[in-house]
C-alpha cells in the first residue's frame, strides 16, 4: 500500500502544482498585459497631443498665408491704381468674365434647336408597313 501512496500523493502534489502554477502565470501575463495596455494608452494620448499641436500650428500658418495674401492683394491694387488710374477691382472682373463665358443666345443656336421635329427619330418601318 506504501506504493500506491506514494504515487497518490505524487499524483496530488503534480496536480497541486499544476494549479498553482497557471494561477501564477496567469497574475504575471495580466500583469504584463495591464503594463502593454498602460504604455499603449501614454502612446496615442501623446500621439493625441501632436496631431492637435501640428492642427494648431497649421491653423497659425494659414492665418499668416491670408494676411500676407489680403496684403498682397491691397498693393497690387494701390499700385494698379497708382499707375494706370484704373481702379481694378476683382469681383468686378470676375463678373465680367462670366458675362463673357455665358451661352450664346437663342438667335444663334444651330438648326437643331429650331423647335420644329428634324424626322431622324421616326419609324419608317412602321409607317411603311401600314
Amino acid at each position: 500500500m506504501t506504493e500506491f501512496t506514494t504515487i497518490l500523493f505524487v499524483l496530488i502534489g503534480l496536480i497541486i502544482g499544476f494549479v498553482v502554477g497557471r494561477s501564477t502565470s496567469r497574475a504575471g501575463d495580466a500583469a504584463k498585459l495591464h503594463k502593454a495596455l498602460s504604455k499603449t494608452r501614454k502612446e496615442l494620448d501623446q500621439y493625441k497631443k501632436d496631431v492637435t499641436e501640428h492642427f494648431r500650428s497649421t491653423a497659425g500658418l494659414l492665418n499668416q498665408f491670408d494676411e500676407q495674401y489680403q496684403r498682397l492683394q491691397q498693393q497690387l491694387a494701390e499700385q494698379n491704381q497708382k499707375l494706370t488710374g484704373y481702379e481694378f477691382d476683382a469681383f468686378r472682373a470676375e463678373a465680367a468674365e462670366a458675362q463673357t463665358t455665358q451661352e450664346p443666345e437663342a438667335e444663334n443656336q444651330p438648326l437643331d434647336y429650331s423647335g420644329e421635329p428634324s424626322g431622324l427619330l421616326s419609324d419608317r418601318s412602321k409607317d411603311e408597313s401600314r
